[in-house]
């Protein structure tokens, strides 16, 4: 059985802020993308954007929990 540690506010923080900018980058590259913004193309962009989205409200509120423990 697998060990569990501690996941630290900033390192959940950090991980999030990371994929959140990923993500951003990947729709990003859709919507400047060269070929033209279908159907498909359109939802790809509002899913990553999402993604995005709720990866940074992670972020945020990981870092304000970590500002108030002071971990």
């Amino acid at each position: 059985m697998p060990t569990l540690t501690e996941t630290r506010p900033q390192e959940i923080a950090a991980h999030a802020l990371t994929r959140a900018m990923e993500y951003a980058d990947r729709a990003g590259r859709y919507a400047k993308s060269d070929r033209d913004i279908d159907e498909f193309m359109s939802s790809r962009i509002t899913a990553y954007s999402g993604l995005a989205t709720v990866y940074a409200e992670v972020a945020r509120a990981a870092a304000a929990v970590a500002a108030e423990t002071g971990r």
